[in-house]
């Protein structure tokens, strides 16, 4: 069969970024990000703090380059003071989710953030 604009799929024809098709160009950037410094217990804790405290930390759980928290409250979660840890960004994909761009060294800083929690 002929790759006409009849039978391309919508999808295909308009780029659209659906699961799976999403452009794979963050996540190689994320790769390359470096902490501006290896102390992963201070960055933790600059995130912690910018989160609004332990008390509100539901959940945590990282990828491989990304922090993901679940908070009580979005509106305690204060965006600059997090940055100010040296991470790249903060995104808030959700109203209880947040997600802390660290790069490779996520797993670190993951653990510090966990033994924080405790």
């Amino acid at each position: 069969m002929k790759n006409t604009d009849k039978n391309v799929d919508k999808t295909e024809k308009f780029d659209l970024k659906t699961p799976g098709r999403e452009d794979d160009d963050d996540l190689e950037e994320e790769k390359n990000i470096e902490l501006a410094n290896d102390d992963y217990t201070a960055i933790a804790a600059k995130i912690l703090e910018g989160c609004g405290g332990k008390e509100n930390i539901t959940s945590i759980d990282n990828c491989i380059t990304r922090l993901r928290l679940e908070v009580k409250d979005i509106t305690a979660v204060n965006d600059k003071v997090i940055k100010s840890a040296g991470v790249a960004g903060v995104i808030k994909p959700g109203k209880t989710s947040v997600q802390v761009i660290i790069g490779t060294k996520v797993q670190f800083v993951a653990d510090a953030f966990s033994a924080l929690c405790k």
